[in-house]
């Protein structure tokens, strides 16, 4: 099971990080997270044993400065 987690901002000092529901397949999750992606927003892909990580994914970066600012 494999599922999306989405990270933006709304005007708050926070990010808002929202889990999307599960997906059976990796290939579905991986589908959505490409889309949102195609609107700006912060993507990852995880699964029910955690993060899935991606070589080119510097978002806990970004989540670390947002968190200074």
């Amino acid at each position: 099971m494999f599922r999306v987690k989405t990270t933006y901002r709304n005007g708050t000092a926070r990010p808002i990080i929202e889990h999307g529901p599960w997906h059976p397949a990796r290939k579905e999750a991986e589908y959505w997270a490409e889309t949102l992606r195609g609107f700006g927003y912060v993507v990852e892909v995880e699964s029910q044993h955690g993060k899935i990580e991606d070589q080119n994914d510097n978002a806990d970066l970004a989540a670390a400065l947002a968190g200074m600012a």
